[in-house]
Order: C-alpha cells, then structure tokens, then sequence
C-alpha cells in the first residue's frame, strides 16, 4: 500500500509541477530587512512541495499549475506569510514579522545561540553569532566552549598550540573548512585554530560523521565549516577589542561597503599581542607563548542584476611565536631552551554562481589556492615546512522534473606541495587528486529525506579510490526525528607537518616509509525527541557513531619514551562515541544545555589493542544562560566534566609520569552588558583554576633526553580573567 501511495504521490508531482516555470524569491526579516532568514519554508498549501530558502535567503521553487492555491512562507519565531496572486517572471521579496503574540516561546527577540537542524538528512549543528558572543572566543580553538560534540585541549604544554577532538577522534579527521573550501589541513593542522579570529566568525556549522559527496572525500569523524561575515550581511562595522590578566590583547575591526547595487566589499582585520612572561607553576617555563600576530581578508561580492553570484577575495597572515624557558629570548646567547616559531599564509579564493533559466538549476564554481610556510626551532631542532595548495570544485545542481528529485555532479581536483626540512633530513610529498561525484537527494516534503552519494579521485600516489556515502532523515511526526548516515572517508598523512608540536620534546622522531592512505568507514544513526513542558518544548537528543579504521597512521609514543615512532596499522582500530544532550528553556530568558557523551576509542599499538592515550573516557556539558528583558544584560555559566584516561606508558626502571589522569572539571563563565550598539563583557575562563601539576617533563633539564611537553591532558595555565568591547553598526 504505501508503494502504490508513493507512486501515486511521484505522478502527482510530475503532472502538477512539470511547468518549467518556477518562483524566485528572497527572505528577510521585516524589522531588520538587512537580516536574511536562512532555513526559511516555502511551499504550497495542501502539497507535498516545498523548498527552503538557502544562506543568503534566497529560494527557487517551480511555479504549481492548480488554482487558487497560495504559496507559504514561515520560519520558527516569525508569523508565517501567505501569497494568493504570483507573478513568476518578478522575485518575491518576503518580509517575515517577528511573532510578538502567541507562544511565549518565540515572544522574546533573543537571538537563538546554536541549533540543530530539523531540516538537513546529515546532523548538523549551526553555532551562530549569538552563541560565540557567550565566551571571550578569541578564535576558532575557544569556539566550541559550550558544545558538547567537540573537545579542545592543548597539543603540548609549551607551544600553546590547541587540536579538536570529535567522536573520541584527532582533528586530522574532521574536515575543516572554510565557506566549503579547504582550510586547517597539513602544514595549519596544528596551530591553524588559532588563526581564525572570533569576530570574523558568521556562523559555524557542525556535523557528526561522513558529510556530502560534494565537499571530498576527507571527513571521517565529522566536519567543521566555517562562515565568514559578508559584505551583504547586516554588519556596517563591528570592533572588537579584548584584553586579559596575562596582558594578552586583541583588536578586530570589519567593515562592509556597499559600492553600488552590484558591487559590495568588506575588510577584516585582526591583530593581537601576548609580551607578559607569565610563569604561574613556577617550572622556568612560559605558561603561554609571546605571540604577535597580523591577520587581514579582503574580499568582493558582485551581485549582477540579471542573477548570480561572484565572489573573490584574498588572506594574509604573519605570525611570531615565542617561548621556552624565562629569559630565552635575553642576554643572548644563553643555554636557556627556546621555541621561535614565524608563520606566513597567503590565500587567494573564489566563487561564481550561475542560475539557469531551467527551474532548480544552478552551476557553482569554487577555486582557492594557498601557500604556507614555518620557520622555527624547537630548542636544538630546527624545522622549516612550506605547504602549497590548489583547490578547484565545479557543482551542477540540477533536478528531475521537481524537487522531490534533485541532484548535484560535478568535478573536482586538489593538489598538496609539501617541502619540509628537519635539521639536516628532507622530506617532499606531492599529491593530485582529480575527481567526480554525483549525489542524489529524495526529498518528500520535508518528511523523508534521503541523501546519497558516490565520489571516485585518483591520487597519482594512492591510484583510484571510492567514497561512498549515504544519510537519511525521517521526521516521523512533529516531535519526533531520526537519521540514519553511513559512508566511507579517505586521507593523506602528512605526520611531520600535522604533528610538528612533537618537537617540543626530546623524543626522536621516526617516520616509516611507504605509509598507506588512511581509510576509515563510518555509521551513524541519532534521535531527537520535543516533549512539550509548561508550553516550551524540551529537546533531546541522542546518538551513537562508529568509526573503524581500514588503514591507519599509528603514532606510537607507548614502545618508547624517548621515542615517537609512525607506522602503518597492524590490527584493528576503531571508536565508539555515545551521547545525549538536552535543550530547555526553564522560563523566559532563562536557557539549559546538558549532554553527557562516552567515548571508546581503542588502536593496535605494538601488536596490542589499547585504548587510545590522552583521550578522556566521557564528557559532560552544563550549559546555563539568562538574557533579561530586551537583551540589556546577559549571563553565561558553562562547566565542562572530562572523564580521566590511560597515559602513554611510562619507562618501567624510572617512571616519569602516572599510568592514567583523573577526571577534572572546568568552569568558564561571562557577563555582558547590551547597549544600542555597545556590548561591555568581563568573564572568566577555567574560574576554578584547574591545571595539570607537571605539564611539562624534565622541566629543570630540558636537554635531557626524558624532556617532554607533549604529555598534556587538560589545562596547562589556571584562571583566566578578560574583558572587552563590542562596537556594531547594523544596516537598517
């Protein structure tokens, strides 16, 4: 029966919209008409068919050949708007008016901090302006401070250096990338956290496990994707300017101007400055690093009246890192142990978008290209890195006849240039990566939905490989959702210049040769439930993800202490990572996240299955905020539980550290006072100064052979005090 129901419904479809006309439109907030509305609905009443308007608002849905019935448009917090009489050849410019009367959920204007997509077949979680404003969130390594999916700890304990952690995972197999194009990978693996400033941040979008076909075949545990603000955004101008009690500061400054009706630009810049010898644990050595850093965008939005989209843009960077033991850097020479590290980023990126005549047809062309070089010395070692990167995605989007049937194919090629030189060893990598996908998404109404895809790249080092990928959603009714997503991910270990923080120690570092690409399989399933309390719904979710690993990059620092040895896997290796997370808003202005998640992360190391070293056994999130009536001030309280883990193993005749580290808990917190167009914060980070007790090995001999900064599993400095200003212009 619900063939036949189907069948009847894919007949109905083609018949009623098989027009080749359709309607365009774009969705803006009425107060705000600067202020898209992504994520908006669009359908026509009593159908099946229906669309939703994309980031920048805009939507194209095929025009529905019946009579008298209107088009719908309603998003979540807004009174849902009515069209009867449609002019197809005209875009629709919809106003949507923020819903001001009814649900006492939706009556007050705070901006909503984070979401999780009821809309998308992959799990997906958008951290908005919103969210990141409830922490000092310098850059993108202090992002994720009140998310429960992803961990953020230090690399090493002189560097300052910090990595993410997904589904129990390194971050080398989460995809990051910036507005869909390839960013933090390679020679930024390890400090590139740092170098993407806060106040440049739109939004950030989270997803668990394999991605789109579309984006490459490298996500394995997840995928982070970062929006920057645009020149057609709501911001004029917004400076940021922050400081805190290690006299660290920071200045941001954006500015959009709009050239004509086609044309509009934007300029980002960011600097900071870290000179304060800071030695809290008393070990001789800087807690954080002597930074200065430059950081600047420019980029172009060209807006042609006869449709489409262009974008180009260029990024600098120059960075100088600093460290080691007090008075490195004075009186030289000395026998003091010193870091210096100089990092330059070149980037030039763009995008043209190109909307066919046909209805739900576009062609998209993204292309990048990056040059970044390190120069530093470790103490005795001195290493220099240079990586170049060219990037190019071609997407055509296209349909079958509506969009209950849509498809995106395309081409795509990557290309990495390695040259690294560790003291007097070199090292080259050179990869291409052409490739094709093609991906199909059924999408009944909303209800079902189902994405599936297949990639095929030939590396000229690795030959061809495939990447099959497949996610569903089914909203089973109104409160009720569940996914479903499976699929394989492939990448390319580059281990001397993702794991370059490792010099920050005295262990010999030892690279086989011939090491295989990395090739992992994926499968994920999550629930989210809305139970209706005191007329505000509780959300909760829970999910389960499995990754096994088919080949490996092991980075064995168990067989030896002195020693870092990278080998190919010989066994199995695999992570298990379970979580719940809980969304209420007890009453008005008042906000809860809770989540609770377990990771079972365990690798052959030595011919032996253990769990993974340095990877804490659980997580827990408390989230907690208040906003008073229209916003004036705020109040955000975020505690972090991190269950305890297994230590590398220390050398049996003397032991240098403990076998396993404890939990340990970390409380940030922050208030902030909202003017029109002024915000003043003041808070706190790690308020119950926490720290590792001897974050650092051999501190008193660093050039000894036991010397480690590597061994870190939590905070290495203790409470944090900062405070700052906002400054924004809106368009209005």
């Amino acid at each position: 029966m619900k063939s036949i129901l189907i069948i009847a419904l894919l007949l109905f479809s083609n018949i009623v919209f098989g027009s080749n006309e359709s309607v365009k439109g774009l969705v803006k907030d009425k107060d705000l008409p600067g202020d898209v509305i992504a994520g908006a609905n669009i359908y026509w009443a009593g159908t099946n068919h229906g669309t939703t308007s994309n980031a920048n608002g805009e939507f194209e849905i095929s025009l529905y050949t019946g009579e008298n019935v209107p088009l719908i448009i309603s998003f979540v917090g807004y009174l849902s708007d009515t069209i009867y009489h449609i002019d197809s050849e005209k875009p629709l410019q919809i106003l949507l008016e923020k819903n001001t009367e009814l649900d006492e959920v939706v009556v007050s204007k705070r901006r909503q901090g984070q979401y999780h997509s009821t809309m998308s077949a992959i799990q997906t979680t958008k951290v908005t302006t919103a969210e990141l404003q409830k922490a000092a969130c310098c850059n993108l390594s202090e992002s994720f401070e009140t998310n429960a999916s992803v961990d953020v700890n230090f690399t090493d304990a002189v560097t300052g250096a910090k990595q993410i952690k997904m589904l129990g995972l390194s971050g080398i197999y989460v995809q990051t990338i910036t507005e869909n194009m390839p960013s933090i990978r390679g020679m930024s693996a390890t400090y590139g956290l740092g170098h993407v400033p806060g106040p440049w941040m739109e939004s950030i979008q989270i997803s668990k496990g394999t991605s789109s076909v579309v984006n490459g075949y490298e996500a394995i545990a997840g995928q982070i994707n970062v929006e920057y603000k645009k020149p057609h955004g709501t911001e004029v101008l917004h400076l940021n300017l922050y400081a805190n009690d290690a006299m660290k500061t920071e200045a941001n400054f954006n500015y959009a101007y709009q050239l004509n009706d086609e044309v509009s630009t934007m300029i980002l810049l960011h600097g900071e400055n870290q000179s304060k010898a800071i030695d809290d644990n008393g070990d001789s050595f800087l807690d954080m690093p002597n930074t200065q850093q430059i950081n600047f965008i420019n980029r172009w939005n060209f807006m042609p009246k006869n449709g489409g989209h262009r974008e180009i843009g260029v990024k600098v960077l120059d960075e100088h890192l600093q460290t080691g033991q007090l008075g490195a850097f004075s009186n030289l020479p000395n026998n003091l142990y010193a870091i210096d590290i100089k990092t330059r980023r070149y980037e030039v990126f763009g995008k043209n978008g190109i909307i066919f005549d046909k209805p739900g047809t576009s062609l998209g062309i993204q292309a990048s290209g990056s040059y970044h070089s390190q120069q530093s010395v470790y103490g005795a070692a001195t290493y220099q890195g240079a990586q170049t990167n060219a990037y190019l995605n071609v997407i055509y989007m296209g349909n079958f006849g509506s969009d209950l049937h849509s498809y995106k194919t395309g081409a795509s090629f990557l290309g990495d240039f390695f040259t690294e030189r560790l003291n007097n060893s070199n090292r080259e990598h050179n990869e291409l990566v052409p490739g094709a996908f093609f991906e199909y998404n059924y999408n009944l109404h909303h209800k079902l939905n189902v994405l599936a895809g297949i990639r095929a790249d030939y590396s000229n080092i690795y030959g061809l490989f495939f990447t099959p990928r497949i996610h569903a959603r089914w909203n089973i009714n109104e409160n009720l959702l569940w996914r479903l997503s499976a699929g394989k991910g492939f990448r390319t270990p580059v281990p001397l210049a993702e794991n370059s923080y490792l010099l920050a120690s005295s262990r010999e570092i030892i690279i086989d040769k011939n090491l295989k690409q990395e090739e992992a399989s994926n499968l994920g399933t999550s629930f989210t439930v809305k139970f209706p309390i005191n007329a505000r719904d509780l959300t909760f979710m829970v999910d389960f993800y499995h990754t096994n690993f088919i080949n490996q990059l092991v980075r064995d620092v168990d067989s030896d202490v002195h020693t870092v040895h990278f080998t190919n896997l010989d066994g199995r290796s695999y992570s298990n990572a379970f979580q719940a997370e809980m969304f209420y808003e007890l009453f008005r202005g008042f906000t809860l996240n809770a989540a609770y998640r377990i990771n079972d992360v365990k690798q052959t190391i030595n011919g032996q299955l253990r769990e993974m070293p340095l990877t804490s056994r659980y997580k827990g999130l408390l989230s907690l905020s208040y906003a008073t009536r229209l916003n004036k001030w705020q109040f955000d309280f975020t505690s972090q539980f991190n269950g305890g883990g297994r230590m590398p193993d220390p050398s049996t005749n003397n032991p240098l550290w403990d076998e396993s580290f404890d939990p340990f808990t970390v409380f940030n917190a922050q208030i902030t006072k909202n003017f029109k167009r002024w915000s003043f914060y003041l808070g706190s980070e790690n308020l119950g100064s926490f720290k590792m007790h001897q974050p650092i090995i051999s501190s008193n001999d660093p050039w000894s052979e036991n010397f480690d900064g590597s061994m870190v599993w939590g905070p290495v400095h203790g409470r944090k005090i900062y405070f700052g200003l906002r400054y924004t212009i809106n368009k209005y």
